[in-house]
C-alpha cells in the first residue's frame, strides 16, 4: 500500500481544480506537496543513503494526480534538502533550516541554471564576492545570469534556496559554490532579491516558475556551504556540489512507472466504457478493436518491465564501488527509456480517448505536459544522450553487458554500436563536423537501444511473465523497425504477426495486470466511470435550464421577451 493511498482519496486531492483561478491552483499544489511530505516524513538519512522510502516517493502514483505538487516535492527533498544534508554534518548551524525544509514548513529551492546557461551551467555567471566584513555579496551581473526557472515567487510560504554562484575572494575566482539564501518570507522578497514570474508552460499543472535576480544581496559567511578554498580540480568540485542533480536524473526518471500505470488504467477504463454500434446493430466497447489494444497492452507491459529496470538501475546507482561515470550513465539510461515510454503512451493513449482525451481533467494531457518538463529537468534527454552515447562509443567506460546476446534487443544494440563505430573510423575525431552531422542525430536512438536491452535483461532476471516480455519486445522493435527489416530480414508482415500474438496473449490477463498495479485510487479522470462522470457534471458552470424546469418556473409556455 502506498503511503498516499488514503491521502489521495481526501477532498484535498479529489477536487477538480482545472477551473480555479491560477493563483488558487498554485496554492493548492503547495498544500498538496506539504501533505505528500507529511505522508512520507523523509529524513536527512533517507536522502543521503537513498533509502527505499526515497525511491518509493519517486514512484508514487500520486504524481499522476498533481504533477505540480510532485515537482515541488522533489525540488524540496532531493535538490534542496539533499544538498543541505550533505553539509549539515560539518556545518551544524544549518540544521534548523534543514529541519524546516524536511518538514515542509518552508519552501526549499535549487537555483543552479541561468537564462544563458543550461547544459553549460559550469560557466554560470552569478557572483558571490567576499566582503571586508567577512560576509558575501550575491549579484546577478546581467539578465542572462538570472536563475531560471525555480518556483521562487511568494505564495504564502517562506522560501529559501541553494544558490550557486561564482565565488570571488580577494579578486580570485575560487570556483562555483553553493550558498543558502532566504528569498522571501512568504509575502515580501528579501532585500535585493527580485523575482519575475514566468507565464505558464502550457498544458502542465501550474507551478510558479520564475526568474530570480540578486542585486547586492548581503549574506553572512555562514551562508556558504562548504569551504571557501579554491579546489585543486574546480570541475570535479562543482559536480560534487551539484551531485543531487545526478540523483535527480534517476529519481524523476522513475516517474515513468506511475505515469505508465495510471495512463494504462485510464485508457482501459475508458475503452471498456465507450461503445459503438457495429454494422449488425450490436453495441460493443471500443476495447474490442486492435487499435485500442495495441497501445494499451504496450503501456501495460512497459509498466511492469520498467519496475524491473528501476530495481536493477537503483541497485547499480547506489553501488558506490562503481565508477561514478557508470553510475551516472545508468541514471541517464533509465531516465531516457522511462520518459520515452511514458511520453509515447500519454500521447497515443490520449489520442485513443478521442475528444475527451484532450481535456486536462482526464489526466492524460496533463501527465504528458508534466512529463515534457521532466524530460528536460535534471538532465535534458538529448544532452545526456549525446554525452553518454559519445562516451560509450569512445569506450571510456561501459554499461553491464547483456545476459542474452541472442535476443532481438541485444542484436539491435550491438548492431547500432558496430554501425556507428564504423562511421567514426572514417572521421578525424568525435568533435569533427562529420561526427556532428552523422553520429549526433543517432545518439538518442543508440542510448534508447541500450536502455531497451538493459530493461529486457532486467525483466528476464526478475522472472517476468513471457507474455509481458513478448509485448515489451514488440513495442521496442516498433521504435526502430526499419533497422530490423534492413539488418535482420524481419518483414513488416512478420512484425505484425509478432505484435498480434503478443497482444492476444496479454489481453485476456488485462484485468489481473491492472489490479496488480494497485493505482485505481489515483485515477480521478471523470470519463472512466458513470459515477465519476455524473459527479463531475454537477461541478460544471451551467447556463440555461432544461425545458421542464423552465416551464414550471415560468408557469406558462411563454418566454421572457415574448410579446403577444
Amino acid at each position: 500500500m502506498w503511503p498516499t493511498q488514503e491521502l489521495v482519496q481526501t477532498p484535498l486531492f479529489q477536487l477538480h481544480n482545472e477551473g480555479l483561478p491560477l493563483n488558487e491552483r498554485i496554492a493548492l499544489s503547495y498544500k498538496r506537496a506539504k501533505a505528500i511530505s507529511d505522508a512520507y516524513r523523509l529524513t536527512a538519512k533517507d536522502l543521503l543513503t537513498l533509502s527505499p522510502k526515497f525511491w518509493q516517493l519517486h514512484t508514487d502514483p500520486i504524481w499522476a494526480v498533481d504533477g505540480a505538487a510532485g515537482t515541488l516535492v522533489t525540488l524540496q527533498y532531493n535538490c534542496c534538502a539533499g544538498t543541505l544534508a550533505m553539509f549539515a554534518r560539518t556545518q551544524p548551524e544549518i540544521q534548523p533550516t534543514l529541519k524546516k525544509v524536511l518538514d515542509f514548513d518552508i519552501s526549499g529551492q535549487f537555483c543552479l541554471t541561468e537564462v544563458g546557461h543550461g547544459l553549460d551551467v559550469f560557466h554560470l555567471e552569478t557572483t558571490a564576492t567576499l566582503l571586508p566584513d567577512g560576509g558575501f555579496e550575491i549579484n546577478t551581473p546581467h539578465d542572462r545570469a538570472a536563475k531560471y526557472m525555480p518556483p521562487t515567487a511568494p505564495v504564502g510560504v517562506p522560501c529559501v534556496a541553494i544558490v550557486f554562484a561564482r565565488t570571488l575572494i580577494r579578486g580570485e575566482d575560487c570556483g562555483i559554490k553553493p550558498f543558502l539564501i532566504e528569498l522571501h518570507n512568504g509575502k515580501d522578497m528579501s532585500p535585493g532579491v527580485v523575482c519575475k514570474v514566468l507565464p505558464q508552460r502550457g498544458g502542465s499543472r501550474p507551478v510558479n516558475h520564475s526568474l530570480t535576480y540578486f542585486h547586492n544581496v548581503q549574506v553572512p559567511f555562514s551562508a556558504l556551504l562548504g569551504t571557501d578554498a579554491k579546489a585543486d580540480d574546480p570541475r570535479t568540485a562543482f559536480f560534487t556540489n551539484i551531485s543531487r542533480v545526478a540523483v535527480g536524473t534517476i529519481a524523476i526518471g522513475s516517474l515513468g512507472i506511475p505515469a505508465l500505470q495510471v495512463a494504462s488504467v485510464i485508457a482501459s477504463k475508458y475503452s471498456n466504457r465507450r461503445t459503438v454500434v457495429d454494422a449488425q446493430g450490436v453495441r460493443k466497447s471500443i476495447m474490442s478493436f486492435q487499435t485500442q489494444k495495441i497501445p494499451i497492452m504496450s503501456a501495460v507491459a512497459q509498466s511492469f518491465v520498467m519496475q524491473a529496470l528501476h530495481h536493477k538501475c537503483v541497485s547499480l546507482f547506489c553501488n558506490l564501488k562503481l565508477d561514478p561515470r557508470v553510475r551516472h550513465a545508468v541514471a541517464s539510461t533509465l531516465k531516457l527509456v522511462m520518459i520515452e515510454h511514458a511520453q509515447t503512451a500519454h500521447l497515443t493513449l490520449g489520442d485513443r480517448c478521442g475528444a475527451q482525451g484532450l481535456f486536462e481533467v482526464n489526466q492524460l494531457t496533463g501527465m504528458h505536459s508534466d512529463m515534457r518538463g521532466t524530460a528536460i529537468a535534471e538532465g535534458d534527454l538529448l544532452g545526456i544522450s549525446i554525452r553518454l552515447g559519445t562516451e560509450l562509443l569512445l569506450g571510456r567506460y561501459s554499461l553491464p553487458e547483456t545476459t542474452d546476446p541472442n535476443s532481438l534487443l541485444a542484436k539491435h544494440e550491438l548492431g547500432l554500436f558496430r554501425e556507428m563505430r564504423e562511421r567514426m573510423s572514417e572521421m578525424e575525431h568525435h568533435r569533427s563536423p562529420e561526427y556532428d552531422q552523422i553520429v549526433l542525430p543517432e545518439l538518442v536512438n543508440l542510448v534508447q537501444a541500450v536502455g531497451h536491452r538493459i530493461a529486457y535483461d532486467a525483466a528476464v532476471e526478475a522472472k517476468l511473465e513471457p507474455y509481458l516480455l513478448d509485448m515489451y519486445v514488440a513495442s521496442c522493435v516498433k521504435v526502430d523497425l526499419h533497422w530490423y527489416v534492413e539488418n535482420l530480414g524481419l518483414t513488416r508482415r512478420e512484425y505484425r504477426n509478432m505484435e498480434r500474438a503478443a497482444v492476444e496473449a496479454i489481453y485476456p490477463r488485462l484485468d489481473d495486470l491492472l489490479a496488480r498495479m494497485n493505482v485505481d485510487a489515483y485515477v480521478t479522470a471523470p470519463f472512466t466511470s458513470d459515477q465519476k462522470w455524473d459527479e463531475y457534471l454537477g461541478t460544471l458552470e451551467t447556463f440555461g435550464l432544461p425545458s421542464e424546469n423552465l416551464t414550471s418556473q415560468l408557469g406558462s409556455t411563454s418566454f421572457p421577451g415574448h410579446y403577444a
